[in-house]
C-alpha cells in the first residue's frame, strides 16, 4: 500500500523516469527500506553466494553463526564492494558506480571449536538514487529533482555452540540503525523571480532483533545448515525540513518492517578438493506493509570451489589456493510500477589467496549479471560488481606450558 509522501515520490519518479536523467546505485534501491544486500562471506561470493552450510576453517559467515564454530583460533574480517551499472530504459543510458564497506566482523573462540563469540557491523539495505528533470513555468526554465540516500546497517553480537559433535547452533542478536532520507526539489534560474522550493523528509531509526542458526554434519564432508530471523518493526524518529512550501500535505508517520526471512543449504565434498554448495533463502515481504516489497524475495545460488586443500609447512602455494565459480537467480520480490516481477541472474567467479599466516586469507571475488529486463520493467540495469574479503587469524589468550 502507498500512503502519504511517499505516494507523491513514487509517482513524480514514474514521470522523471520516463523523460529525464538518473544516476544511482540502483534505481530499485528506492523501494521501502531500499535494495536488500545479501552477503555471507568473501568465500560464497565467488560461489554464487552459497553458504549457510558451508563449515570453513577461514570463512566469517555474516547469515549464519553457527558457521562461526568452525574457526579454531581469533579471527579479523573486513570486506568492500565495488559495484558498477550501466542502465538501460527507453529514454535513459547511462552508467554509474558505487563502493561500500560490506562488513567487519571479529571472532574469539571461548573454546576451541565447541563455544564462539564473535561481533560484527555490515549494511543490510542500501538507499541511492537521483533523478533530475527539466522544465519550463511558462518562459522559467526550472530543474526538478528527486533524490534520496540512507540505509540500514545492522551490528551484531553472535554466539554459537556445539553441543554434539556434529550439530552446531548459534545465536546472533542484532540491532538496526541507519538513516532513510527522501528529497524533492525545484530549482529555478537566478534573476527569474520565481521562488525555489524543497521538501525532505529523513527517518531514522532503531530496533533489535534476533538471528538463528545451525549446521548439521550428515557425513564427513557433507553439511547441512539453516538460518531464521523474524520479522520486526522498525522504531522511526521523522523530521520535515521545508523551503518555501506553506502548505503540508499527507506527512503522516512512516511504517517500515523487516520481513520475517529463513534459508536452508548444503554442502559438500565430491572429492577432497571439490566443494559444492547450494542455498536457498526467502524474505517473506508478502507479509508486511510496503509500498513496493508486493510478493516474496526469493534467491538461489549454486557454486564450487576446488583447492589443493593443502595446510603443512611443506605445502606449495598452488596447493592453498582456492578458485571458484557459481551463479544465483533472484527474484527481488519487487513489482512497482508496473506489475511485472523484478528479478537478478547473475554469474561469479572467485580465488581465494593464503597470506603469509598459516590462518589467514585473501578471498576476491567477480560478480556479472541483469537487474531487471525491458519491456518488462522500468529499467535493465548490468552490473559488474568486484568484492574483496581479509581474513587473519591469529591464537589469542593462550598460554605455554611451564617448563
Amino acid at each position: 500500500m502507498v500512503t502519504g509522501i511517499h505516494k507523491s515520490v513514487f509517482g513524480l519518479f514514474v514521470v522523471l523516469v520516463l523523460s529525464g536523467s538518473a544516476r544511482a546505485q540502483s534505481y530499485y534501491s528506492q523501494t521501502d527500506a531500499g535494495l536488500v544486500n545479501y552477503f555471507i562471506s568473501g568465500q560464497s561470493a565467488g560461489m554464487g553466494g552459497a553458504g549457510i552450510a558451508i563449515a570453513d576453517k577461514l570463512t566469517m559467515n555474516f547469515v549464519n553463526p553457527a558457521a562461526l564454530i568452525n574457526l579454531p583460533v581469533s579471527f579479523l574480517s573486513g570486506n568492500f564492494r565495488h559495484e558498477a551499472t550501466n542502465v538501460h530504459a527507453e529514454s535513459i543510458d547511462g552508467s554509474i558506480s558505487d563502493t561500500n564497506i560490506a562488513g567487519v566482523q571479529f571472532h574469539v573462540p571461548l573454546r576451541k571449536e565447541r563455544i564462539s563469540l564473535s561481533l560484527g557491523v555490515y549494511p543490510t539495505t542500501i538507499i541511492e538514487y537521483f533523478f533530475e528533470e527539466e522544465g519550463s513555468a511558462g518562459s522559467e526554465p526550472f530543474v526538478s529533482t528527486v533524490e534520496g540516500d540512507g540505509g540500514i546497517n545492522t551490528a551484531f553480537l553472535s554466539f554459537a555452540i556445539r553441543p554434539f559433535s556434529r550439530l552446531s547452533l548459534g545465536i546472533s542478536t542484532l540491532y538496526h540503525f541507519g538513516k532513510l532520507r527522501d528529497r524533492w526539489q525545484v530549482t529555478f534560474n537566478e534573476g527569474s523571480g520565481l521562488v525555489n522550493t524543497q521538501q525532505e523528509v529523513a527517518d531514522g531509526f532503531t530496533t533489535g532483533n534476533i538471528r538463528l542458526g545451525l549446521q548439521y554434519r550428515i557425513r564427513k564432508g557433507w553439511h547441512i545448515g539453516a538460518v531464521y530471523t523474524p520479522s520486526v518493526t522498525l522504531n522511526i524518529t521523522r523530521s520535515v525540513t521545508l523551503r518555501n512550501i506553506s502548505k503540508l500535505e499527507d506527512f503522516e508517520k512512516r511504517e517500515l518492517e523487516l520481513p520475517e526471512a529463513f534459508g536452508v543449504g548444503t554442502a559438500f565434498f565430491l572429492s577432497r578438493k571439490l566443494l559444492i554448495a547450494a542455498d536457498y533463502y526467502v524474505e517473506r515481504w508478502s507479509d508486511v506493509e510496503a509500498s513496493s516489497y508486493v510478493n516474496d524475495s526469493q534467491r538461489i545460488g549454486v557454486g564450487f570451489e576446488y583447492s589443493g586443500r593443502g595446510t603443512g609447512l611443506a605445502s606449495s602455494y598452488w596447493s592453498k589456493m582456492a578458485f571458484r565459480a557459481g551463479f544465483y537467480y533472484r527474484n527481488l520480490g519487487i513489482e512497482a510500477p508496473v506489475g511485472v516481477s523484478v528479478t537478478e541472474v547473475f554469474g561469479t567467479i572467485g580465488v581465494g589467496f593464503p597470506m603469509k599466516w598459516s590462518a589467514s586469507r585473501i578471498d576476491l571475488s567477480l560478480e556479472f549479471g541483469q537487474r531487471g529486463s525491458l519491456p518488462d520493467n522500468p529499467f535493465k540495469e548490468n552490473v559488474i560488481r568486484f568484492s574483496g574479503s581479509i581474513t587473519v587469524g591469529e591464537r589469542w589468550f593462550y598460554r605455554k606450558p611451564r617448563r
